[in-house]
């Protein structure tokens, strides 16, 4: 996959040869270009090609070009005009390419249902190799063989949004420097889980959230309310609170264990792929446990971050190995 990470490298030039590998050659072998421009989305009428410009060397401001390589011709570019992108964002020039992925996906299955002829939408459905986004502030960027790291985000809810899934999405919208990530939120209903474990009165962590179940009376483990018969609905520290306040009922409350990280090793991924979640037992860093990555809970929105470029990388390294049939292990 290739994503300029900066687009002033990117120029975008109309040209009046053909767009093909001879012709783009000797058009920019024969001129000078600036000193900062790698690539080239050249067009003509309305088509497309992309080629990246070997320069004699970016000491002057206009330098000889010395080799052109077609990374994507005309039957293999399309170009969008995205104005809701931000083109130095590698995730929204990913989300681009995906909605182009899932407009033919639909438009595939319209062809299918209307004439059954499967072949011609399986052409329809083909993603092309590269995606030109003309998008915010009119600047233009490219993606080249979409092949994003994939992170799960486990959390669970309510509140609503889930926070940490929140915190992502507003990560993957604004991170430059975070290579393109698709990111698949996985929220755990608590209310359900309680659901499933049927009780008259649970003792919560705290109000946090709002949660509710109906027909049963809610507690919570911040306020020390007076010993009942409850159903204790969190995670190790919260526990390790509970004991302390209740050391009588230590050994025979029950528990439904609530961690995300916990929930995560329930939950077992595609071959390739990372997660990332949280945990009350975390305070101040970030930890890689197998293919999850888990931030503190309540993690500040840089340590977010920090957590989702390290899940990011793991994905992308448990996806190298996965391609080389070497595994996720």
């Amino acid at each position: 996959m290739m994503i300029p990470y900066q687009y002033r490298t990117v120029a975008f030039t109309d040209v009046v040869v053909d767009l093909d590998g001879d012709s783009l050659r000797k058009f920019f072998l024969s001129r000078q270009v600036y000193r900062r421009t790698r690539f080239v989305v050249a067009r003509n009428q309305d088509r497309y090609a992309v080629v990246e410009l070997t320069k004699a060397d970016e000491v002057e401001l206009f330098v000889d070009v010395t080799d052109v390589r077609v990374l994507a011709g005309p039957h293999e570019t399309l170009f969008v005009d995205r104005p809701d992108i931000d083109t130095a964002v590698p995730s929204q020039l990913l989300r681009a390419a995906h909605d182009i992925a899932a407009a033919r996906d639909i438009a595939a299955a319209r062809d299918i249902a209307a004439a059954r002829d499967i072949a011609a939408a399986r052409d329809i459905a083909d993603v092309p190799r590269c995606v030109v986004v003309r998008g915010r502030y009119e600047h233009v960027n490219f993606i080249l063989d979409a092949a994003p790291h994939r992170v799960h985000v486990l959390d669970v809810g309510p509140p609503w949004p889930a926070k940490l899934n929140d915190q992502v999405q507003r990560v993957v919208d604004t991170a430059e420097e975070l290579p393109a990530t698709e990111y698949v939120p996985q929220v755990v209903d608590l209310e359900e889980i309680a659901a499933g474990e049927p009780a008259g009165h649970y003792l919560l962590p705290c109000r946090g959230g709002g949660m509710s179940v109906p027909g049963a009376e809610i507690s919570y483990l911040d306020e020390v309310p007076p010993q009942a018969d409850w159903v204790l609905l969190g995670c190790a520290r919260s526990r390790a609170i509970h004991d302390h306040f209740y050391p009588e009922k230590a050994s025979s409350v029950r528990q439904v264990d609530t961690c995300p990280a916990a929930l995560a090793t329930r939950m077992p991924l595609p071959p390739g792929e990372a997660r990332l979640t949280k945990c009350c037992l975390l305070e101040e860093s970030i930890e890689t446990r197998g293919d999850t990555v888990v931030v503190p809970w309540g993690a500040s929105f840089t340590l977010v971050a920090e957590g989702l470029a390290a899940a990011s990388e793991l994905a992308g390294r448990l996806r190298s190995g996965t391609e080389r049939g070497g595994g996720t292990a």
